[in-house]
């Protein structure tokens, strides 16, 4: 799963809903940055039909572009907090289901279930509203080939003002 777009629907997470119970999460409208730290690791059975030169070669790139942490900046609005997010317009992917199995003001979890063509990918979402103005999201996710995929989400608010990010 290319990196951007496991990005890209983590800062949408706030704005899913699609159960009848949403509850919007008490965080502040405006700019946010998110760090993400995103961990990889491959199966052994894909590890073992990897030549020994290319698997040094393949893990040395995955800590390093996996092992940096990516910052980025997601304007949300009162009116994108307040409704549910149509993920068949938004997703990438287009063959992912997002199942919200709890949402109160301070936690939403999401459980996910992608196909692409090298399987199913599935896990679970989890983001909890520190205070109004930060957040941290926790998504494990495991691809049936046994590769997993950890990424840590460390959200702060940096005003209302979200100059020229576009609205999510």
């Amino acid at each position: 799963m290319r990196k951007e777009i496991m990005v890209g629907t983590l800062l949408l997470l706030p704005l899913l809903a699609t159960a009848g119970d949403f509850t919007p999460l008490a965080v502040k409208p405006g700019l946010w940055e998110a760090t993400v730290n995103t961990k990889m690791q491959l199966s052994e059975a894909m590890l073992a039909n990897i030549p020994a030169d290319r698997r040094a070669q393949m893990e040395a790139m995955m800590a390093g572009r996996m092992g940096q942490p990516t910052v980025v900046k997601s304007c949300l609005t009162k009116d994108s907090l307040s409704k549910a997010l149509n993920f068949g317009a938004t997703d990438q992917r287009k063959n992912c289901q997002y199942n919200l199995v709890n949402s109160t003001s301070t936690r939403q979890q999401v459980e996910i279930a992608c196909t692409t063509d090298k399987g199913k990918l599935t896990g679970n979402m989890t983001f909890d509203a520190l205070s109004p103005e930060s957040g941290r999201v926790i998504m494990q996710m495991s691809q049936d080939n046994g590769t997993k995929i950890d990424i840590t989400i460390n959200t702060r608010y940096l005003g209302p003002d979200c100059g020229d990010v576009k609205p999510r």
